[in-house]
Order: structure tokens, then sequence, then C-alpha cells
């Protein structure tokens, strides 16, 4: 059962990772109108975070992906986007859960997971993907 202290806490745990993810200077927002030439014409490999403001789940990813992009600022471009925003482009990736991560390189997918993907695991995951391309 939930007490009140609980919920406290997760609202502060929220609250302390919203303003971590706020100074992210290389993790950028994309739209439908900059999708094409932000991700798809880039000439590094881009991961997007398909999410969802009110979702949990993504509150909790983003942090990780924020602290990625951090230690992976000059060779990876990281990037959300609001699916409940740009709905258009969630169907044309045939988004189906969130939070999704999609790995982008030359204008293809590369690779894609849904869930919470914990920092360590999308860290082997990119080594990987950057040793092969």
């Amino acid at each position: 059962m939930s007490t009140g202290s609980d919920t406290l806490r997760v609202e502060s745990s929220i609250h302390y990772l919203s303003q971590e993810v706020g100074m992210a200077e290389n993790y950028i927002a994309v739209t439908k109108e900059n999708f094409t030439e932000k991700i798809l014409d880039a000439t590094q490999l881009a991961i997007v975070h398909f999410f969802a403001e009110q979702s949990g789940a993504c509150q909790i990813q983003e942090p990780e992906l924020v602290a990625l992009s951090k230690e992976y600022q000059d060779r990876i471009l990281f990037a959300k986007l609001n699916v409940t925003d740009y709905e258009e482009l969630t169907n044309q990736w045939k988004v189906e859960g969130i939070p999704t991560l999609i790995f982008f390189k030359d204008g293809k997918e590369l690779y894609r997971v849904t869930g919470i993907v914990m920092r360590d695991k999308l860290r082997r995951k990119i080594e990987g993907i950057l040793l092969a391309n």
C-alpha cells in the first residue's frame, strides 16, 4: 500500500531528474519539421527517445540518456520525440510502446528497444554499434 511519503518521495525524485535532464545541451528535442535534417541526414549515430511526458517509465529513461549524451557528446546525437505531439512520426516508425529508443545511422534504423534500458546496457550496445560502423 502506498503512503503519502512514498508519493512525495517519487514526486521529489521525478522533480530532481527533470532538473538533471534540463542541463543536457546535446540532448535535443526533434519535431516533424526537423526530424529528417537532424536524424535521418545526420552523419553520426543518432539515438531517438520516443517518449510521453506523462509516462513514469520515460521519466526514468531520460536521465540515463542525458548522462550518455554527455559521455558521447562528440560522437552521437541524442534526441527525444514526444509521441503525443508527433503521432505521424510515431506511426511512421511503428513505435508501439514507450519508452522506445531507435538508433539511426545514414537514414536507416540500426537497432530499437522498447522499455526502460539502464545506462550500462545502453553503453554496451552503443559501443558495439560504433565498432561495427
